[in-house]
């Protein structure tokens, strides 16, 4: 009897030692507290001017490349208003006229997209910042676009829309190296229907913010 006594003793002693360990493991192994640290974005200002080369790669027989010009003011570190981007493309001949030519063939003439002015609203829902080669910091974010505008094309001039994403990576306070990819809409009544004029414009550029 008292060797069946000594053994529950035993038992429920060693089961108690069990719960109060499981906490204490619990206090000292990290995961079982995750923790969350949210910095300040340490680069941040009002009024941002860019300027950038560009692409528009879309077109099979005018390709284009692009000088642009942008201002954009921040209202906060989230929202921001790109009040004006103005691009002017200088046409370049794919070659592809010429080939179906030497087919005998007559290649359709199509317009060709020349000069944009857009304004957007500029939402930036990312902020980062990260090692490079262990050896720096670097900081960046990520943009995304929405707005309208006009496009003046060969033979017309019509109203359209874009939207895109941006990608910043700052080089130093004020200034940051931008890259943009953004789709272009241009929409003209044509026969009581309306023909769309899509297009994709790849800018690479620097921005310098104030």
């Amino acid at each position: 009897m008292i060797s069946i006594r000594r053994a529950t003793f035993a038992i429920l002693a060693l089961l108690a030692g069990t719960a109060a360990a499981v906490p204490a493991a619990r206090a000292e192994d990290p995961r079982g507290y995750p923790s969350l640290t949210v910095q300040n974005r340490e680069y941040f200002g009002h009024h941002e001017l860019g300027l950038a080369v560009g692409v528009l790669p879309m077109d099979a027989f005018t390709k284009g490349v692009t000088l642009s010009g942008s201002y954009t003011l921040r209202f906060n570190e989230v929202i921001g208003w790109e009040i004006v981007q103005v691009s002017h493309a200088f046409p370049v001949d794919s070659g592809l006229k010429s080939d179906l030519r030497a087919f005998d063939l007559e290649p359709q003439t199509f317009e060709v997209l020349r000069t944009t002015a857009m304004t957007n609203l500029v939402f930036t829902p990312i902020y980062w910042k990260g090692s490079v080669l262990n050896d720096g910091l670097m900081r960046g974010e990520m943009m995304l676009l929405v707005g309208g505008g006009v496009g003046w094309f060969t033979r017309s001039t019509r109203g359209g829309f874009d939207v895109g994403v941006a990608f910043r990576f700052y080089l130093s306070r004020l200034i940051s190296l931008r890259l943009d990819v953004r789709y272009l809409g241009f929409v003209q009544s044509a026969g009581g229907s309306l023909d769309l004029h899509s297009d994709l414009w790849i800018g690479l550029g620097l921005a310098f913010t104030l």
